[in-house]
């Protein structure tokens, strides 16, 4: 009786975690997607949907149909807000939410000056997450919905792309 209770706490508790960490990186990037130096791109889930049913083959049509959102934002390095760089405060509470247990880097590559990060929510309603330094911008990309083995694999292999 005791495994059974604590079996149906986490089935509802992990749904809301899932919904807090998806909100907690929707207000980081709300709040600094309207800046001077940044620039925004959201793909809705209705874009997605749209894209799902035009002449795409199966894998795509499977994959797209597990992304609910997509959100970039483009800080260049000279986007300063009362005399501190937008890239440097926004990398401090994108770092602080990281930091908790809800996420965990599965990629880091460095070359040169030029630095790819990508994280992963602990649940698979969540968000993968990639931020890009370089010595001329900060660049987030979040990728919201069920982030499953495919979806990664797919955004590791390049098979998401953003033009």
């Amino acid at each position: 009786m005791k495994k059974l209770l604590i079996l149906m706490f986490v089935a509802v508790i992990m749904p809301l975690t899932a919904l807090g960490q998806t909100k907690q990186i929707n207000e980081i990037l709300d709040k600094y997607e309207k800046r001077k130096g940044v620039e925004s791109i959201i793909i809705s889930p209705s874009l997605l949907q749209i894209a799902s049913t035009t002449d795409v083959d199966a894998s795509t049509k499977d994959l797209l149909s597990k992304i609910t959102e997509m959100r970039i934002l483009n800080i260049k390095s000279g986007a300063v807000e009362s005399g501190i760089p937008i890239r440097l405060s926004i990398r401090k509470e994108l770092d602080g939410l990281i930091g908790t247990d809800m996420f965990k880097r599965i990629v880091m590559v460095k070359d040169g000056d030029e630095i790819l990060e990508m994280y992963i929510t602990n649940t698979t309603q969540g968000v993968l997450l990639f931020l890009t330094t370089n010595p001329g911008e900060f660049s987030v990309i979040s990728i919201f919905g069920n982030i499953d083995k495919t979806v990664v694999n797919a955004a590791m292999s390049g098979a998401i792309k953003v033009k």
